[in-house]
């Protein structure tokens, strides 16, 4: 049978010598299916360009960005499938633009991000990460001394309150917090308390908080969302966490306050330039907890990940849109009906 349905995965699931970097991101789902070949882009670049997009159905992707110079001249693509639930590295009026709809793997990520700010969280409470240093340079006296402060009874506050935070919040309650608030303008305070979560104005939470979480998407309404007045409403004792995007906080802000010991410490897995720059003053800091926006990465966020973003790569061939599309307005395009009529006859035809 004709493999007529292409799909292309970005270059970044491959090693240097092109093999797997995840035992499992769903290719069964797409081998499964008699009319689909898949490929990888043959080489990485942080930007897409046209090449790399030609003669292709549905993209799986992972850091690249899509943007509008992405798109140009290019008209068989039907969708992108997002590795994540951020999209901010993909230009979505472009796509829109060009009939293209995008679409994210929500399901995928919850437990892993929820979990892992969970283990920041502990990290931090426990001084674990500094501990480990003292003991390799021979500190074991010192360390002793550093003592912790647990999540019980204390308040931890999430900005954002979708499913990873609501998740984490689940999560959390096996610590015996005291209390949990939320800032989320998008969440009725309804909702928040369904979740045993208050409610609260964002400088409220920033005063109140042991454990501040973010969690919520980078827009332009979000970016530098915590700058320095704000981290200076919170307890000297409080500690900022991290696992969304890096510039939701003013980093140079955020250094300063760490520095001053305005705030307690840090535990960060996003940064607003990737890789972190070298002379970066946070890696030379003992109240920090640094990973490289992969805290997260398990097997299973990619297995699952994966499965969801072949599923809806199935799902285009069959001439039906993919779940969770982020540029829902794409959906009642003309343009984009008709690919998707064009894969559903070509499917009647090959059946």
């Amino acid at each position: 049978m004709e493999k007529y349905f292409k799909v292309a995965l970005s270059a970044d699931f491959l090693t240097e010598e092109r093999q797997l970097i995840f035992p499992d991101i769903g290719l069964s789902v797409l081998e499964s299916e008699p009319v689909i070949d898949y490929k990888f882009v043959p080489d990485y670049r942080a930007e897409y360009v046209p090449e790399q997009l030609t003669g292709i159905d549905v993209l799986i992707s992972l850091k690249p960005r899509v943007t509008a110079a992405s798109l140009q001249g290019i008209n068989q693509l039907c969708a992108v499938g997002r590795c994540g639930v951020g999209y901010d590295n993909v230009d979505l009026a472009a796509c829109t633009e060009h009939d293209i709809a995008v679409y994210i793997t929500p399901a995928g990520v919850v437990r892993p991000i929820a979990s892992s700010i969970v283990l920041m969280v502990l990290a931090l409470s426990h001084n674990l990460v500094l501990k480990d240093r003292m003991m390799r340079e021979g500190r074991w006296v010192e360390s002793t001394r550093r003592l912790g402060r647990e999540p019980r009874g204390r308040v931890v506050g999430t900005i954002g309150l979708g499913n990873i935070a609501s998740e984490a919040v689940r999560l959390l309650r096996n610590f015996d917090v005291a209390r949990f608030l939320a800032f989320d303008p998008y969440v009725t305070a309804a909702r928040a308390a369904e979740l045993g979560v208050e409610s609260v104005a964002l400088d409220d939470l920033l005063r109140q908080s042991d454990y501040v979480l973010v969690n919520c998407p980078y827009s332009a309404a979000t970016r530098h969302l915590v700058g320095g007045r704000e981290l200076g409403l919170m307890k000297p004792t409080a500690v900022l966490i991290n696992t969304a995007r890096g510039a939701i906080i003013d980093q140079e802000a955020l250094i300063r306050a760490l520095q001053a010991r305005i705030i307690a410490g840090a535990g960060l897995d996003v940064f607003e330039k990737e890789p972190i720059e070298t002379d970066s003053p946070l890696l030379r800091m003992e109240n920090v907890i640094l990973t490289s926006h992969s805290v997260g990465w398990t097997e299973e966020l990619f297995r699952d990940m994966g499965r969801i973003d072949c599923e809806g790569a199935v799902a285009v061939s069959q001439g039906k849109a993919p779940a969770s599309v982020v540029n829902k307005e794409v959906l009642e395009r003309p343009g984009f009906q008709q690919k998707l009529r064009k894969y559903a006859d070509r499917r009647k035809g090959v059946a």
